[in-house]
């Protein structure tokens, strides 16, 4: 899924960046085995594919912002899924 995220500062968090983020919370290996992600492997992940083009701190500070929009992400989905699909109230 290609998306365009801020920092908190107004840059734009790089396409490479998100794309390796997406790859990583959809790794069986960094997934917890009775469900949910481990975010350290994910952290962990983002770091090994992109140590060499960014700074640790930058990576750290994308990390953040996409975790966050992963959950209001899931967050919406789900009020869709109730809405919508099970005819519950949000």
């Amino acid at each position: 899924m290609s998306t365009i995220t801020h920092l908190p500062n107004g840059t734009m968090i790089k396409a490479d960046v998100i794309e390796s983020f997406n790859k990583a919370v959809e790794n069986p290996t960094n997934q917890y085995q009775g469900g949910g992600i481990n975010w350290d492997y994910v952290d962990a992940d983002l770091n090994l594919d992109l140590s060499a083009f960014y700074s640790a701190e930058y990576l750290y500070e994308c990390f953040e912002v996409l975790v966050d929009k992963y959950f209001d992400t899931a967050y919406d989905r789900l009020q869709v899924l109730k809405t919508d699909y099970l005819g519950m109230e949000a």
